[in-house]
Parts: C-alpha cells; sequence; structure tokens
C-alpha cells in the first residue's frame, strides 16, 4: 500500500514536470521574405538554440548593440533567416505566469502548429530565462499595452536590425484576458506600421504554457528523453551540447570555439597567402637563375639596321 501511494506520488510529480514546457511562436508581420522554414522533423530547441536564432536573424540586440559579424544559428531548427534579405527589427513577447489559453485566443492561435511562420517548443519553463538574456523590462498587466505601443513604435521608427523585448506575467484569467486583448491590438497596429514603410518586422512570442499536451504527443520517445535531459540542466549549461560558452556584462555570447564561418573565412584567408608566397617566390627564383644571353633586340639583325 506504502509503495503504491509512493509510485502514485512520482508519477504525479514527473507529470507534473514534464507538463511544463515552453513555446515560441515566429511570426513575420509587413513585407515578409526574411524567414523560410526547414524540413527539421521536431520543433524541440533548447534556449540556447532560440538565442543562436534571435541573434542570427537581427544585428542589434535590445541595447542598440549591433555586432560587427553574423552569429550562426544552431543546426537542426524548424526556421531559419534568408542569407539575403534581412528583416527591419523585431520585438520579443513574453507571457508568463497563469497562462490560460482558453481565455486568450490569439496567444492560443500563434502556438498552435499551424498558427505562425515558425515553432520552437522548449521543455521546462523557460520564458524568464530566455527574457533575461534579452534585459527585457517587466511589466504589469495594467502597463502592458502603453508598453507594447512604445515598442512597436521603436521597431517601426529605428534604423537598424534591433530587437525589443517585453516581458509580462499574468496572476489570474482576468489579467491574461487583458494582455491577449492588448497584444491582438499590437499585432493588428505593428503589421500596419510595417506595411506602410514598407518593412518586414519579426515577432517572437514567448509563452510558458502548462497545457502541452497534444504537442508533446508528436515527440517520439528519443526526442522526449532528449529534452527532458535538457531540462535536468536547469537552463545552467544550455550549450553543452552545442557551443560552450558563457554572456558577458554586455549581454554578448562568448565562447572559445570558431563558428564555421570564422573556419571558413580563415581557411580561405590562409590558403590564399600561401598560394600568393610561392608565386613570388617561385617567380623571384626564376628570375635569379634566368640565363645570361644577348638580347636579339639589342644585338640581333635589327640592330645593326639601324645602326647602318
Amino acid at each position: 500500500m506504502v509503495r503504491s501511494i509512493i509510485s502514485l506520488a512520482i508519477t504525479a510529480a514527473l507529470s507534473a514536470l514534464n507538463a511544463e514546457a515552453t513555446t515560441v511562436a515566429v511570426m513575420e508581420l509587413g513585407k515578409g521574405g526574411v524567414l523560410h522554414r526547414t524540413s527539421a522533423s521536431s520543433p524541440t530547441s533548447s534556449a540556447g538554440g532560440v538565442m543562436s536564432f534571435w541573434k542570427s536573424t537581427h544585428d542589434a540586440d535590445s541595447n542598440g548593440n549591433t555586432r560587427d559579424y553574423r552569429t550562426a544559428q544552431f543546426p537542426g531548427m524548424t526556421v531559419v533567416p534568408d542569407m539575403f534579405s534581412r528583416a527591419d527589427g523585431g520585438v520579443v513577447i513574453g507571457v508568463t505566469g497563469e497562462v490560460d489559453l482558453s481565455v486568450m485566443p490569439t496567444v492560443a492561435s500563434l502556438v498552435e502548429e499551424k498558427g505562425a511562420l515558425g515553432h520552437f517548443h522548449l521543455a521546462g519553463n523557460n520564458g524568464r530565462k530566455l527574457m533575461r538574456h534579452l534585459n527585457a523590462p517587466l511589466v504589469s498587466t495594467n502597463e502592458f499595452s502603453a508598453a507594447a505601443d512604445s515598442k512597436v513604435k521603436a521597431t517601426v521608427s529605428e534604423q537598424g536590425n534591433k530587437l525589443e523585448s517585453i516581458l509580462v506575467n499574468v496572476a489570474n484569467k482576468e489579467e491574461a484576458a487583458a494582455v491577449d486583448a492588448s497584444l491582438a491590438r499590437m499585432l493588428k497596429s505593428l503589421a500596419q506600421e510595417a506595411g506602410k514603410a514598407g518593412n518586414t518586422v519579426v515577432l517572437h512570442l514567448v509563452v510558458d504554457d502548462e497545457d502541452t499536451s497534444a504537442r508533446r504527443r508528436l515527440l517520439t520517445e528519443e526526442q522526449r528523453v532528449l529534452e527532458e535531459g535538457d531540462n535536468n540542466n536547469n537552463g545552467d549549461n544550455d550549450y553543452t551540447y552545442t557551443i560552450p560558452g558563457y554572456y558577458d556584462d554586455n549581454n554578448n555570447f562568448v565562447t572559445p570555439y570558431k563558428t564555421i564561418f570564422q573556419i571558413q573565412y580563415y581557411n580561405v584567408v590562409q590558403w590564399t597567402a600561401i598560394g600568393l608566397f610561392t608565386i613570388l617566390v617561385a617567380a623571384n627564383v626564376m628570375t635569379v637563375n634566368m640565363p645570361l644571353m644577348p638580347d636579339t633586340l639589342l644585338f640581333g639583325e635589327s640592330a645593326k639596321m639601324v645602326a647602318e
């Protein structure tokens, strides 16, 4: 009897743990054409993968700091940025707390499988962690509407592919419904402003959702094991399996390892320099060892005719 009770308690605890997940929905507003879906089989990702996607899609962070080089995205993700067309800006909206999708139709439609351009699913509630990396300001539900409007204006008006961010925490169904209504107005306003300006703005919606059973059924057993293993790290070592590193005081990702672009660039420059140096040495050696002989132009028949 005691063993049965303990087993039931452990099963319930594990079920509650597995029910917690974070969904990141990505969509284009305005002109479009800056993001593409891939043939990746699973939308499951990690906090490090989402951060790499944000950095590869946008050239500047929430502080307006522009990176000198384009960051490489983690492989195997369902959405990738276009190689040539770049976004004109982006907004990350984080919704955490007592998220109830039954009273949030706008959010519910976006986190559905075909509700946005693409999705990333993370095991565990990683919403606050992702927003913390962006230095996203935390606002109350009463301040969310005004703060969201200011983010829309900043994204459309400011130059550069800047990534704005904002985080709101809901405490009950009433606050969740109010945030959903404000988000719907924001999406409409942002789409109109971006369309008028001929720009493309990327919206990233980060939602901590506990009702993920329908989406988790799509995952295979192997993917579930990998997902739960990533969650057991509590987000402290997201980069162990991909690109080890850390974020410095300026929110820049620092790693001792080189990206594929840096490796390719180094090899091109190195072997080009070696080739040019080899040609230079060969040309000098051939010039030095060139046999001495009378010049046919100066000492030949043409020279004699001119002399006569």
